[in-house]
């Protein structure tokens, strides 16, 4: 559970645009309804949002359309990814929101792709930077 926020930098490659290496910036912000108040800070200045929600928890899946009001109202739509993570435990049969609801949703939210990953085993987390790196790149015009 991350608890405020947690930050990190990621380095993306992208191999049909050889000149671009990019420095991503990642916030990881607490989902919870009483970390509210420390999120929309962190939202200024993003270019991008990846949306991820736990497929064994459905109270987070539910909580999207609120995390998404709660960004736009700061810096209004952008690029986006959704992710349904914890993919190693939805296999063992803890899932709680099907790839189906997963799949729908992204339609609703406007967002680029729905993905379901792990970032256990890193099943399909390359793939999410990879994405939203694009899509950032071509919102702005650069490729």
């Amino acid at each position: 559970m991350t608890i405020g926020s947690n930050f990190s930098t990621k380095s993306v490659k992208l191999k049909d645009y050889p000149n671009y290496e990019i420095k991503l910036q990642l916030w990881d912000l607490a989902g919870q309804k009483h970390f509210s108040f420390v999120r929309p800070p962190f939202y200024r200045g993003a270019t991008g949002v990846i949306y991820i929600h736990d497929l064994t928890r459905r109270s987070s899946f539910e909580n999207l359309t609120n995390w998404q009001a709660e960004v736009q109202k700061v810096i209004g739509e952008k690029t986006s990814i959704l992710v349904g993570n914890k993919l190693d435990l939805a296999e063992n049969g803890e899932r709680e929101v099907s790839k189906k609801e997963g799949e729908a949703f992204k339609e609703e939210l406007g967002a680029l792709s729905y993905y379901e990953t792990s970032a256990k085993d890193g099943r399909h987390v390359e793939d999410i930077f990879k994405e939203i790196t694009v899509g950032i790149l071509k919102s702005l015009g650069k490729i």
